[in-house]
């Protein structure tokens, strides 16, 4: 599902709209960690961020399209993180090396932001969509890369599931990782919380005969 073309949200191709969008967001994003994000005003972000008024909305139709875009992107980029853990991972190195540096990742991508500001951008992306049933679609990337780790796999350690085992499991781990964030629960991004979710991971990717 691609959520930008449904926004219709602009992908800059040019250097300078590059530096203009990056540097209107990283703008929304300074201001985010000191004050309510809510309550940024457009005027704000353009004198903070040194565009004019008419840039920003050169780039983004709406304002509350950079929530929707921050939002996107980070997703983007979460995945993207993780879709190269997994192709970099060695074929000697066990399942369990593998899944404590995708949780790792995962949650410290998650962290970079305030939760208040997390929560605040997965609603107002659900507000706009009509197609939030589909949110869930992102993971599915994951399966392919997955395939290959195990098909060069020479620990053992990994199983052969197929890509809608896989993709339901993902699922499962996908969930584990958010909920607390998005239920505000203190555990959200703690040692506990991650130590957790790689234990549930191990049990839900681990061969069969392992788990015994």
């Amino acid at each position: 599902m691609d959520y930008f073309k449904e926004f219709e949200l602009k992908t800059p191709q040019q250097k300078r709209s590059i530096k203009a969008v990056n540097d209107i967001i990283e703008s929304l994003k300074q201001l985010a960690e000191n004050e309510d994000i809510a309550e940024i005003s457009t005027r704000k972000l353009s004198k903070h961020s040194g565009y004019a008024i008419g840039t920003i909305f050169h780039h983004f139709k709406k304002f509350d399209d950079l929530f929707v875009y921050i939002f996107l992107i980070k997703r983007k980029e979460l995945y993207s993180n993780l879709e190269e853990i997994i192709n970099k991972h060695p074929a000697n190195q066990p399942l369990s090396e593998l899944i404590n540096n995708m949780i790792n990742s995962c949650v410290h991508d998650v962290t970079k932001i305030q939760r208040k500001t997390f929560l605040f951008l997965f609603n107002q992306f659900l507000k706009r969509t009509d197609k939030a049933g589909l949110v869930n679609l992102e993971v599915d990337r994951l399966i392919e890369p997955w395939k290959m780790a195990s098909q060069r796999d020479n620990t053992g350690t990994f199983y052969n599931y197929s890509e809608n085992e896989l993709s339901l499991r993902f699922r499962a781990i996908q969930s584990i990782i958010r909920s607390p964030f998005l239920e505000e629960n203190p555990i959200a991004g703690t040692a506990e919380h991650k130590d957790i979710t790689i234990d549930i991971f191990m049990r839900l990717l681990t061969a069969p005969q392992q788990n015994e």
